[in-house]
Parts: structure tokens; sequence; C-alpha cells
């Protein structure tokens, strides 16, 4: 089964409730009129993200999809594809950043080589093929991503990553 943050967009939000409501904060009058903020919720995870940064409803909704995709990565162990680094990997280099579509499924696969590695970087790295400086860079470069791998590494007696 295909784990569910590597789903289409189309087959994700199928198994999320999606709610619409007014954002708050500052804005103006637009803000207090429409319902522009959206939340989206993994009905079988409960996980959840929201997103009120745009004016437009559907920008809204694709940005909490995305965060929502990368918080399924994050918690949902043992269901990555070592593929999916094999496909972003140039040499022993990951040359992708945050905003890339597959960056939730690079991390998903790192921290499956990371809990395999029992927290440590440098067999996790050589199990994926990249170098331990970029696996320690992928990791670190999101704060969420940096807490669940130092969770990994902390369950595992080690100590933190840092920025």
């Amino acid at each position: 089964m295909i784990a569910a943050y590597a789903l289409p967009d189309r087959d994700l939000l199928a198994l999320c409730t999606v709610e619409r409501c007014r954002a708050g904060g500052p804005g103006g009058q637009h803000l207090a009129r429409t319902e522009s903020a959206v939340r989206i919720v993994h009905r079988a995870s409960g996980l959840e993200a929201r997103c009120q940064d745009h004016r437009d409803r559907l920008a809204n909704q694709a940005a909490a999809l995305a965060r929502l995709r990368l918080r399924l990565a994050l918690h949902l162990r043992g269901e990555a594809d070592p593929a999916w680094v094999a496909a972003q990997r140039r040499g022993r280099q990951l040359p992708l950043g945050a905003g890339s579509a597959s960056y939730p499924l690079v991390v998903a696969a790192a921290l499956d080589a990371l809990v395999a590695a029992e927290g440590q970087l440098a067999p996790a790295a050589q199990a994926l093929a990249v170098s331990t400086t970029q696996l320690a860079r992928l990791l670190v470069d999101d704060k969420e991503v940096r807490a669940a791998a130092n969770a990994v590494r902390a369950a595992h007696g080690h100590g933190p990553l840092h920025a």
C-alpha cells in the first residue's frame, strides 16, 4: 500500500476532512468577510495542517495540504521507498529544498534510514548513498523535520542535530 503522503493531492484529500473558516489576525475587512482559511485533518492519523497565509482559499488549501503531507511523512515510519531518494540524488548530493514536491518523500526515506541505523547519521547516509553532510543538512533545514530526527536520535541515546 502506498503511504498517504505519497498519494496524489486528490487521493490524499479523499482521506481528509477539509474545513473552511474565517482567518483571524491582521488583514482588514477582507479577512473578516470571507472564509479563506483552511484546516485539513487526515482522518486515519488525526494529523492536521492549517493555512491562512493567502487571500485565496484554494491557495491556502494547497499550502495546508503540503504541510499535512510533510507531517504525515514525519509521523508514519516504515512506509518510505529508498528509490525516492535515488531519484533526487546527484552523486552523493541531495539538491532539493523544502519547497520541492519530492521533499516529504525524501524526508520520510531519510527518517526511515535513521531509524534503521539507530539514530546514527553515517550508516543512515550510507544506506541512502548520500554524504553524511547532505543527510544532516536535509534533517536540519526544517524545524519539524529537525525535531523528528532529534526524537529518533534521542531514543537511541544520541545528541541533537543543530541547524
